[in-house]
């Protein structure tokens, strides 16, 4: 906990961000300006943060924020640490909250050269990735976006295709099956397929219960890069943020040999205990070091606050690294 409370310490100290926020965006506490579209329906952890309307301050987070403040303290700790040149990864990007935060957090605090690597799969989100870091004063151009899965071969992966959630994932077997079981009406087999042929969407909108209600998904197809090819053209990365839905069972495990020798920091989301402990058991059997270690879906309280979170939260360093 001794790091844990070095960062809400280094956090309180920081003063509010207060200045001008544009219609129809709101700040965080390093400035940075998200609109509101990307958030109003299913709002990631940068959301979370409070602002003070009347005077557009925004504090920086605190323990009680929970998965929020991990992200920040990830992104700071690198940052701080990094030299001659910031390289971070963003897997599972969404609109690239962490990147737009890295790059705000690296501007104010240690100024380098820099390279974002963003990889995100829906394509409405990766359009708004793009538009987040314009909006932020990032040029896309400058950075690596890649619109696609990162996965653990080439070929393309059946995707729920819907913006706003960011929960989207590789569509299951059971789940292709129960879909083409739903077709009915004017909507055909035969249908679904030449659309599937010609467009790589079936054109469906398939219901899912969610834990805010119903939600209907289109399916389609998406291209799908392995992480090791992600890496390759890279020497040292400062931080890889991951957050890919389950899929860090399969990705992670198979592109070891590169990450430890490439990557210094990894702030990983999990999905479901089971893999969480396997996530933890993989890293410590590779040498890393973890600093956070907090089980999803749980309740957490500590004498620095409590909080609930839905992924699980590891921070993990690389000691060969460090």
């Amino acid at each position: 906990m001794d790091q844990i409370d070095t960062m809400v310490r280094t956090f309180a100290d920081i003063s509010p961000w207060q200045g001008e926020v544009p219609d129809g965006c709101f700040p965080n506490f390093l400035g940075v300006m998200t609109e509101q579209l990307f958030v109003e329906d299913y709002a990631p952890s940068n959301h979370l943060l409070s602002v003070n309307g009347a005077a557009n301050l925004t504090p920086a987070p605190t323990f009680d924020d929970g998965e929020v403040f991990f992200e920040q303290a990830a992104i700071h700790k690198a940052v701080m640490e990094a030299r001659d040149k910031f390289v971070m990864f963003e897997l599972g990007g969404g609109y690239a909250a962490r990147t737009v935060d890295a790059h705000a957090a690296l501007q104010q605090h240690n100024p380098m050269p820099n390279k974002f690597v963003v990889v995100e799969a829906e394509p409405t989100h990766f359009e708004w990735a793009l538009r987040h870091m314009q909006t932020n004063g990032m040029d896309p151009e400058d950075h690596w976006m890649i619109n696609a899965l990162v996965g653990t071969d080439n070929e393309p992966k059946i995707f729920l295709l819907g913006e706003g959630f960011y929960g989207n994932s590789i569509v299951s077997q059971n789940d292709i099956e129960q879909m083409i079981t739903n077709l009915r009406g004017d909507l055909t087999p035969a249908d679904v397929l030449r659309r599937l042929m010609l467009t790589a969407r079936c054109g469906v909108q398939q219901p899912y219960n969610m834990e805010d209600g119903t939600r209907h998904f289109d399916f389609g197809f998406v291209s799908s890069v392995p992480l090791k090819d992600i890496l390759q053209p890279f020497d040292y990365v400062d931080l890889m943020d991951v957050d890919i839905q389950g899929a860090e069972r399969f990705v992670l495990p198979g592109s070891m040999a590169a990450i430890n020798k490439k990557v210094r920091r990894i702030h990983l989301a999990t999905h479901g205990d089971d893999l969480h402990k396997d996530m933890w058991d993989l890293f410590f059997e590779h040498g890393w070091m973890c600093e956070t270690d907090f089980a999803p879906d749980s309740h957490h309280q500590s004498p620095l606050g409590s909080f609930k979170n839905n992924d699980g939260i590891l921070d993990l360093l690389n000691l060969s690294l460090a």
